[in-house]
């Protein structure tokens, strides 16, 4: 069952050419063999339903595989749901239809095109969205973001128990592969647990944006996030004094257009970095599909064409613009960001800052001991940005997460320079015994 036409998998010259690769890749590891989707996609979820995302690792074999494949486990989801519903269990129904509509949203990743059959998973995630709205544990709504001439779809959530004043609020942007639909767990969110009003978006080239023919464009990208503030600035729930921006792995640039753009965020906090120009380990190192996607979320289908626009994907006139406390949570050997960019992307930031590198640590920050060992890196950024909103002080830091799960900080100084080989300083290694230090 192939899942798009020949003619858009040729539009990427290594996504073709590698496509015999590509499937023998996941025929040996799986799913995951780009990142840990299964993972990231039943986070959110309720506990009972995560072992049947995770089982699809035993079910998709080659890449045209993971859009059925997750299309029928989304729809097995949905049916138990409205099984559920008609019993009278509403929590457990609530949890199923979430589980659908994250499942449907992920059939849509491989479709690198506006095909019936991905506008058709759009529709079905929208409505087990809806669906689970009417039975979440708090208030949910969806939103529309005013967005040159057109509107961004996006989900407004409020703390459980919400009963007045005004809060603390997180425009929010994933990555590259993320949905506004499994950015918020479905309970026991820990966002929403610290007393944060939540704006769930998906920005220009992001989830139902692409099926709206609304593109990611470098250079017009901050407007959005300009609109999100004044949306959620305007809502009664809302300290507008206390509007901060959040981003995941391609988030991380995005949600750094954002802050860059709207001087009135009191905060941003990142996490999975994405700071290279150009982004070249990512379009050009890693696996294809990368590659494929991003040109899908610009509406670009010349490759030539794509790679002089990449050329506008440039962190480094941002930096300077960034004037309040910023979180950045990276891995030494994300593969697709050389960290060194993120050490210069820093330096230049005027307000206070705070780096948090896990040592060794590949892009997912879950694949070695640092990030196994040592504090969740989304548990450090959700603390900070409530620190954020409680107003304590902060003074730039440098913090390292080393091979033994333990925290070494640092003032962040004038000019920190990464130093290839080590975190903090490659001299340790040749020290007595280098396997206690950050290696």
């Amino acid at each position: 069952m192939p899942i798009v036409p020949v003619a858009v998998q040729k539009r990427v010259e290594r996504f073709a050419s590698q496509r015999w690769l590509l499937d023998a890749v996941i025929q040996f590891i799986g799913p995951e063999w780009d990142q840990s989707r299964l993972l990231y996609m039943s986070a959110p979820c309720s506990k009972d339903t995560q072992s049947a995302i995770m089982g699809l690792r035993a079910t998709i074999k080659k890449y045209d595989d993971i859009a059925p494949e997750m299309t029928k486990a989304a729809r097995r989801m949905e049916l138990r749901a409205k099984q559920a519903l008609q019993q009278g269990h509403t929590v457990t129904a609530g949890d199923h239809f979430f589980a659908a509509s994250v499942l449907y949203g992920g059939a849509q990743w491989p479709i690198f095109d506006n095909t019936p059959f991905n506008l058709a998973l759009g529709e079905k995630k929208n409505e087990c969205y809806m669906e689970y709205i009417r039975l979440a544990d708090h208030h949910v709504e969806r939103v529309e973001i005013p967005y040159q001439g057109q509107t961004l779809a996006g989900y407004f959530h409020l703390p459980p128990g919400y009963s007045g004043g005004r809060l603390p609020c997180l425009v929010m942007v994933s990555g590259m592969d993320g949905i506004k639909e499994f950015t918020v767990s479905s309970s026991a969110d820990r966002y929403l647990r610290r007393g944060f009003a939540c704006l769930c978006l998906d920005g220009p080239g992001q989830g139902e944006s692409l099926t709206r023919g609304i593109w990611y464009d470098p250079e017009t990208y901050g407007e959005c996030g300009t609109s999100a503030y004044e949306w959620v600035a305007n809502r009664s729930e809302v300290d507008a004094n206390r509007v901060m921006a959040f981003g995941v792995s391609f988030g991380s640039y995005w949600a750094t257009q954002i802050t860059a753009a709207e001087p009135r965020y009191a905060a941003c906090a990142v996490i999975l970095t994405c700071f290279e120009p150009q982004d070249y380990p990512l379009l050009e190192m890693a696996s294809p599909t990368f590659k494929q996607r991003l040109m899908y979320m610009t509406g670009i289908q010349d490759e030539d064409a794509f790679d002089a626009m990449t050329e506008k994907l440039d962190v480094r006139p941002l930096s300077a613009k960034i004037r309040v406390p910023y979180l950045v949570i990276a891995g030494e050997d994300d593969e697709l960001s050389d960290v060194g960019y993120t050490f210069e992307h820093l330096n230049h930031v005027q307000g206070p800052k705070t780096l948090v590198l896990y040592s060794g640590e590949l892009h997912q920050l879950n694949t070695t001991r640092s990030g196994q060992l040592g504090p969740f890196g989304f548990g450090i950024q959700a603390d900070w940005l409530r620190d954020r909103a409680d107003g304590k002080p902060l003074d730039s830091e440098y913090i390292v997460v080393d091979s033994q799960g333990q925290l070494h900080s640092q003032p962040w100084g004038e000019n920190r320079v990464y130093e290839y080989g080590a975190p903090l300083d490659f001299r340790h290694l040749f020290g007595d015994t280098p396997e206690t230090g950050t290696a």
